[in-house]
């Protein structure tokens, strides 16, 4: 079955409807039968999904680099737990062990591992799938930027088509059957 690599903040104190698509997500990802692979932090959305995945009877791999060791931030809640050295080793092994990627809410890290993606695509060492979940508009500025770029022609329109705007699980569901 497939594995669905998420990206999603850390962060606890976010909006609501935030949290409500973590869980959501993870509803999906354990009811489907699917498997989670995501960074194996115990923090804020994170958690969150995590824990949806394992109620829906989903099952959860953590891609869990050192430093969360040191600061004593991993899920209990990881099936299997792949140890990394680094964030930067936590990406490659995100993008080896996944078969296509959903985007929530997130900041920088998400946005990090995101466009490492993106670039992979663009350079044709990967083609992996990427949906960006769009709740309550968030990554509309972000969007509207890329935009921006490609008109300056600074990005290639090739971009565009290894994302994907999604706005519900229905969504999701229908991309993923497509892969």
């Amino acid at each position: 079955m497939q594995k669905i690599g998420v990206f999603l903040s850390s962060r606890s104190e976010i909006s609501p409807s935030f949290h409500a698509a973590a869980e959501a997500v993870g509803h999906w990802i354990g009811s489907t039968g699917r498997t989670l692979i995501y960074g194996g932090s115990s923090c804020g959305l994170m958690e969150v999904l995590a824990r949806s995945v394992r109620e829906s009877g989903g099952r959860v791999f953590g891609v869990v680099p050192q430093i969360l060791y040191d600061r004593k931030r991993v899920s209990t809640l990881l099936d299997v737990e792949f140890r990394t050295t680094d964030l930067h080793d936590r990406k490659a092994v995100l993008m080896r062990e996944s078969d296509i990627f959903v985007v929530l809410p997130g900041g920088t890290g998400t946005l990090d591992e995101m466009f490492t993606v993106l670039a992979a695509n663009a350079i044709g060492t990967d083609s992996k799938r990427v949906l960006l979940y769009n709740v309550d508009d968030c990554w509309k500025p972000l969007l509207e930027t890329l935009d921006g770029l490609t008109q300056q022609g600074l990005i290639g329109h090739e971009l565009q088509e290894s994302f994907r705007v999604v706005a519900s699980i229905e969504e999701l569901e229908a991309v993923c059957r497509e892969a």
